[in-house]
């Protein structure tokens, strides 16, 4: 029991900190510790000026609003003493702790707890704190560890490390497990599709709100919430966890080529520059200055002029930094006349030539083969693996030793995994009918949309080169003449070189 103390003339003035545990065998009401708290400073005679909570958050991380607006208050000298019910409420993090502490005595404040009282200003006193402080750390280590074992033994599974919901399922809480939602799978389904296809997220997005699909929180649909949801690959039957992707035991939504197709557009957009994706000219991102190679920007030139493509570093940087580029504008409308031109060449070339079959066979027996290779590769680190914990198992391999070699093994193994996406998408390339694409965008030139028109260009096109030849203005129009030279350097080419 508290003894009473006498009260000073001036009240030191205390901020009570409270924080309830997301673990539950160490869940405190946030009620139970202000009432603790207030007898504490009862007892002494301190002036409670505030109280600020930080609920259901953990103690193993800094970033909590209300622990931040306590120490503003120390070091804005509105407040003398902190007030704790136990230690472990401010910190289970050695270094947060000890940073903490210190700024406090900076500052000329002090921590308490109103249930393990000590003395601070005795060297016992701070080794008591400090053998108090470790005991938190420890115990949240160990949480750790054990939360750390369940997530992976649901993940070794396939089931997610935790229980909550996600798109295009509901959760079974007596199998344990996520069953398909078949109101939500459809739409799922229609969005991968949609993107597969060449359309883009924002359109996707429209799509679905005007058709009543909500997210799982039940509010309509925003392209970061769309992208998260797709790119996570739940709905192809697998399990991202940590940034790692893992198979899953729940059934997928959409099969193997659905979800590469998506996959390999995404890794296409991914490489374009962000004003690229969304840019009202069909050509951004592929047209490149062929003095310096630097991309050249799409820009409309006014009253009277048409919209124009001019190199970017000469723009920037000027003559000398552009290694001799002359700069210029070059008519947008000339350059996209070219590209038409130049897929009409491709179109009428692929239907009357006998070869091209015979040369994507060529190349999709080479790609396939890459992709044996690499898969009896994959095994063999596998087999590693397996035989290498056996032996840990044995006692041959001593723990020590271990923990590097199977690190190594795990980052080979998933080199290993990124050439053979590469090499999977290397034969999906092969199998792309070049012809066909082609002469759907010379058909339907002016039909689709510019978005869906870009993707298709990009699958063909490797770079658009223009070469000025001076700073004057190149106005020329869809089968007129222009100084300026146009060369389309096609996937196939850039390989090839």
């Amino acid at each position: 029991m508290n003894q009473l103390r006498p009260v000073p003339e001036t009240p030191p003035r205390a901020v009570l900190y409270l924080r309830q545990s997301i673990s539950h065998d160490d869940s405190i009401s946030l009620e139970l510790q202000e009432t603790a708290c207030r007898d504490y400073c009862a007892a002494r005679g301190y002036q409670v000026v505030a109280v600020e909570a930080d609920p259901g958050i953990t103690g193993r991380t800094w970033k909590r609003p209300a622990v931040q607006r306590v120490m503003d208050m120390v070091e804005a000298r509105d407040a003398d003493v902190v007030i704790l019910w136990k230690w472990s409420r401010f910190s289970r993090s050695r270094k947060d702790w000890a940073v903490a502490a210190d700024r406090v005595e900076v500052a000329g404040g002090r921590i308490e707890s109103a249930t393990e009282q000590v003395d601070v200003g005795t060297a016992t006193g701070r080794l008591t704190r400090g053998m108090l402080v470790e005991l938190a750390a420890f115990e949240s280590d160990r949480i750790g560890e054990v939360w750390k074992e369940v997530h992976q033994s649901r993940l070794s599974k396939g089931l997610l490390p935790t229980a909550s919901r996600r798109y295009g399922y509901a959760w079974d809480a007596d199998a344990g497990m996520h069953r398909v939602d078949p109101d939500e799978a459809r739409w799922l389904v229609e969005a991968y599709s949609m993107y597969a296809d060449g359309i883009g997220f924002r359109r996707i997005v429209t799509h679905l709100n005007a058709e009543g699909s909500r997210n799982v929180r039940g509010r309509p649909w925003s392209m970061e919430v769309l992208i998260n949801v797709l790119d996570a690959g739940f709905g192809a039957g697998l399990i991202t966890w940590k940034g790692v992707m893992h198979p899953g035991a729940h059934e997928p939504v959409i099969d193997e080529e659905l979800w590469q197709a998506y996959r390999d557009r995404r890794a296409v957009a991914v490489g374009i520059p962000p004003r690229a994706k969304g840019s009202p000219y069909l050509l951004s991102g592929l047209v490149k200055c062929a003095r310096c190679g630097t991309g050249m920007n799409g820009q409309g030139r006014g009253y009277r002029q048409s919209a124009a493509f001019v190199c970017r570093r000469y723009k920037e940087y000027g003559r000398e930094a552009a290694e001799g580029c002359y700069g210029g504008y070059t008519s947008m409308a000339f350059i996209e006349s070219v590209v038409l031109r130049e897929l009409q060449g491709l179109a009428d070339e692929v239907d009357a030539s006998a070869d091209v079959e015979d040369a994507r066979s060529v190349a999709k027996v080479s790609a396939e083969g890459e992709l044996r290779r690499l898969s009896q590769e994959l095994g063999r680190v596998d087999e590693h693996l397996e035989r290498l914990t056996v032996q840990l198992a044995e006692g041959v391999v001593p723990v020590e030793a271990y923990g590097p070699a199977r690190d190594t093994l795990l980052t080979r193994r998933q080199a290993v995994v990124d050439r053979l996406e590469d090499a999977g998408r290397a034969v999906r390339e092969a199998e792309v009918d070049r012809g066909a694409v082609a002469r759907r965008l010379v058909d339907e030139w002016r039909k689709l949309p510019i978005e869906q028109r870009r993707e298709l260009l990009r699958a063909l096109i490797e770079r658009v080169e223009v070469t000025t030849s001076s700073l004057t203005a190149v106005t020329g129009t869809a089968g007129g003449s222009s100084s300026a030279l146009v060369n389309v350097v096609w996937k196939s080419q850039s390989a090839e070189g």
